[in-house]
C-alpha cells in the first residue's frame, strides 16, 4: 500500500527540547499550548490543516509532523492573532525564550504533486499514510504514468555497494 494525496502539499515538523530540567514545567505547559491548537485545527476542515503524527525523539525532545494542504494555510494559522498560534508564540517568547530552558525547532517542505514516495507493508498507516488516500502501490504506479509492478534493479552503484 503507499499513500496518494492529489495536489501539492506541506510537511511542517516542529519540536521543542528541553533543555533544563528546572523548566521542565514550562515545557509541560507549551506542551498543552501546541496540544490546544492541534485540537481546534482537526475541528475545522476548512483550515487546510490535515492531521499530524507526534514523534518523540530522546527523553527531552517532542516534535509533531504535520500536514497541510497548503503553504497559505500554514501561514494564515500561523500569522492569525485571533487564533491561538500568535498567543502562544508571544507566551513563548516573554515567558520561556530568555531562560533558555526550553528550545524550539522548525522545518518546512513544499511537496509538489507526485513528487513523493511512500509504501506501506505489514504496518498500520502511519505518516502521510494517515491522512492520504491509502491505495495499492499499483495505482500509484499507474497515476504517476509508470509501467510495471515492481521496482527496478537499481543502477551500478545505486544500492548503496562501493563500485570499483
Amino acid at each position: 500500500m503507499v499513500a496518494d494525496i492529489d495536489g501539492d502539499f506541506v510537511i511542517y515538523i516542529n519540536g521543542m527540547r528541553l533543555n533544563r530540567l528546572r523548566a521542565v514545567h514550562k515545557w509541560l505547559l507549551a506542551g498543552r499550548k501546541i496540544a490546544k491548537m492541534f485540537e481546534r485545527l482537526e475541528s475545522d476542515p476548512d483550515s487546510g490543516f490535515l492531521g499530524y503524527q507526534p514523534a518523540f525523539m530522546g527523553l527531552r525532545t517532542g516534535a509533531a509532523i504535520q500536514y497541510w494542504r497548503s503553504l497559505e494555510d500554514l501561514r494564515r494559522f500561523a500569522r492569525d492573532p485571533e487564533d491561538l498560534h500568535v498567543p502562544a508564540w508571544q507566551w513563548y517568547n516573554d515567558e520561556v525564550d530568555s531562560g533558555g530552558g526550553v528550545g524550539f525547532w522548525a522545518e518546512l517542505y513544499v511537496i509538489e504533486d507526485g513528487n513523493y514516495e511512500t509504501f506501506f507493508r505489514n504496518v498500520p498507516p502511519i505518516g502521510l499514510g494517515t491522512v492520504a488516500d491509502m491505495v495499492p502501490a499499483s495505482d500509484q504506479r499507474r497515476r504517476l504514468g509508470l509501467s510495471g509492478t515492481g521496482t527496478p534493479p537499481p543502477e551500478d552503484g545505486d544500492d548503496g555497494r562501493r563500485v570499483s
